[in-house]
Protein backbone atom coordinates (compact mmCIF):
# COMPACT_ATOMS: atom_id res chain seq x y z
CA UNK A 1 0.00 0.00 0.00
CA UNK A 2 2.78 2.30 0.58
CA UNK A 3 4.46 1.96 -2.61
CA UNK A 4 1.46 3.01 -4.28
CA UNK A 5 0.65 6.23 -2.65
CA UNK A 6 4.61 6.92 -2.90
CA UNK A 7 4.27 6.22 -6.78
CA UNK A 8 1.22 8.50 -7.32
CA UNK A 9 3.32 11.10 -5.72
CA UNK A 10 6.33 13.13 -7.53
CA UNK A 11 9.29 13.24 -7.00
CA UNK A 12 12.51 15.88 -7.01
CA UNK A 13 15.30 13.16 -7.59
CA UNK A 14 17.02 13.41 -11.11
CA UNK A 15 18.24 10.62 -13.11
CA UNK A 16 21.61 12.27 -12.66
CA UNK A 17 21.66 12.28 -9.09
CA UNK A 18 20.51 8.25 -8.83
CA UNK A 19 23.12 8.17 -11.50
CA UNK A 20 25.84 9.57 -9.21
CA UNK A 21 24.56 7.67 -6.17
CA UNK A 22 24.78 4.43 -7.57
CA UNK A 23 28.11 4.83 -8.95
CA UNK A 24 29.36 6.02 -5.88
CA UNK A 25 28.24 2.91 -4.18
CA UNK A 26 29.73 0.44 -6.30
CA UNK A 27 33.40 2.78 -5.99
CA UNK A 28 32.51 2.61 -1.92
CA UNK A 29 31.91 -1.19 -2.72
CA UNK A 30 35.36 -1.57 -4.31
CA UNK A 31 36.87 0.35 -1.52
CA UNK A 32 35.00 -2.17 1.13
CA UNK A 33 33.92 0.60 3.01
CA UNK A 34 29.90 -0.60 2.85
CA UNK A 35 28.93 -4.01 3.51
CA UNK A 36 26.73 -6.02 0.32
CA UNK A 37 23.96 -6.23 2.48
CA UNK A 38 23.56 -2.61 2.81
CA UNK A 39 24.31 -1.48 -1.50
CA UNK A 40 21.74 -4.79 -1.89
CA UNK A 41 19.27 -2.47 0.00
CA UNK A 42 20.79 0.52 -1.68
CA UNK A 43 20.43 -0.93 -5.25
CA UNK A 44 15.98 -2.03 -4.38
CA UNK A 45 15.57 1.46 -3.21
CA UNK A 46 17.63 3.37 -5.96
CA UNK A 47 15.48 0.69 -8.40
CA UNK A 48 12.04 2.20 -6.82
CA UNK A 49 13.21 5.54 -6.82
CA UNK A 50 14.51 5.30 -10.62
CA UNK A 51 11.04 3.96 -11.14
CA UNK A 52 9.51 6.99 -10.41
CA UNK A 53 11.83 9.36 -11.72
CA UNK A 54 11.06 7.76 -15.09
CA UNK A 55 7.26 8.21 -14.38
CA UNK A 56 6.74 10.64 -13.08
CA UNK A 57 10.02 12.75 -12.40
CA UNK A 58 10.65 16.57 -12.57
CA UNK A 59 11.48 16.11 -16.02
CA UNK A 60 10.46 14.37 -18.85
CA UNK A 61 13.58 11.70 -19.76
CA UNK A 62 15.17 11.33 -22.84
CA UNK A 63 16.60 7.79 -24.31
CA UNK A 64 19.99 8.65 -23.23
CA UNK A 65 19.15 9.84 -19.62
CA UNK A 66 17.24 6.29 -19.64
CA UNK A 67 19.99 4.18 -20.92
CA UNK A 68 22.70 5.47 -18.12
CA UNK A 69 20.28 5.40 -15.60
CA UNK A 70 19.69 1.82 -16.32
CA UNK A 71 23.34 1.29 -17.31
CA UNK A 72 24.70 2.98 -13.63
CA UNK A 73 22.02 0.51 -11.80
CA UNK A 74 23.45 -2.96 -13.78
CA UNK A 75 26.23 -1.56 -12.79
CA UNK A 76 25.99 -1.57 -9.60
CA UNK A 77 24.25 -5.16 -9.43
CA UNK A 78 27.19 -6.51 -11.10
CA UNK A 79 29.22 -5.39 -8.39
CA UNK A 80 27.13 -6.78 -5.96
CA UNK A 81 27.12 -9.81 -7.81
CA UNK A 82 30.64 -9.74 -8.01
CA UNK A 83 31.28 -8.51 -4.18
CA UNK A 84 29.45 -11.73 -3.01
CA UNK A 85 31.35 -13.90 -5.59
CA UNK A 86 34.18 -12.76 -3.84
CA UNK A 87 33.06 -13.01 -0.49
CA UNK A 88 32.05 -17.02 -1.06
CA UNK A 89 35.68 -17.89 -3.14
CA UNK A 90 37.36 -16.15 0.21
CA UNK A 91 35.07 -18.29 2.72
CA UNK A 92 35.57 -21.06 0.42
CA UNK A 93 40.06 -20.77 0.92
CA UNK A 94 39.25 -20.42 4.06
CA UNK A 95 36.93 -23.83 4.70
CA UNK A 96 39.51 -25.81 2.27
CA UNK A 97 42.68 -24.25 4.66
CA UNK A 98 40.72 -25.36 7.87
CA UNK A 99 40.29 -28.91 6.93
CA UNK A 100 43.90 -29.30 5.05
CA UNK A 101 44.68 -27.97 8.48
CA UNK A 102 42.58 -30.35 10.39
CA UNK A 103 43.32 -33.30 8.17
CA UNK A 104 47.22 -33.48 8.63
CA UNK A 105 46.77 -32.87 12.37
CA UNK A 106 44.38 -35.93 12.08
CA UNK A 107 47.15 -37.90 10.24
CA UNK A 108 49.88 -37.28 12.69
CA UNK A 109 47.99 -38.32 15.32
CA UNK A 110 46.93 -41.76 13.49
Amino acid sequence: MEDRVEQDEPTQTTADGLTRLATSIVELLGEQAIDSRLGTKLLKRLEKEAKLVTEVGPQPLNKTQKRTLREALDGLEHALHQVDADLLVSANAKLRSTDESSGKKAKTKA
